[in-house]
């Protein structure tokens, strides 16, 4: 865990929370994408290889109805010297996948109890991020 990117995901869960709030997230890589956004520090411009680079997320899927998604995310700045790591497990179905399961199958915008379940998914994203 990286307790920086971590205390940013805090100071920005407000943020993180209303861009959730507006429609149910349909796929890892857009919760990926969406925590990224929110970890990279906009006030240091140098692009000194500190901040991943929403633009640079890269997936592993080996998998096929189940499986393991890594996620690579590349230091921002010219060619990049620091990359970041994260995974998490889906499932088939809404049974045995946790964003599956959060949304159900509603095209309703998500309820309080599901914001709060997304950000849930989204801590342990960011928790379980690691330099490579």
């Amino acid at each position: 865990m990286i307790q920086t990117f971590v205390d940013r995901f805090m100071e920005n869960k407000d943020d993180i929370r209303a861009e959730i709030a507006k429609a149910h997230i349909r796929s890892y890589d857009e919760l990926v994408r969406i925590v990224i956004e929110n970890i990279t520090d906009d006030d240091d411009d140098d692009d000194d290889g500190h901040n991943p680079d929403p633009s640079r997320i890269h997936c592993i899927d080996d998998g096929d109805y189940q499986g393991t998604l890594v996620f690579i995310i590349a230091a921002k700045g010219y060619h990049p010297n620091r990359y970041w790591a994260t995974k998490v497990y889906y499932g088939s179905c809404s049974a045995c996948d946790t964003l599956q399961r959060i949304a159900g199958y509603s095209d309703q915008p998500p309820t309080i109890e599901q914001i709060e379940d997304y950000m849930s998914l989204a801590l342990h994203i960011v928790q379980g991020l690691v330099e490579i």
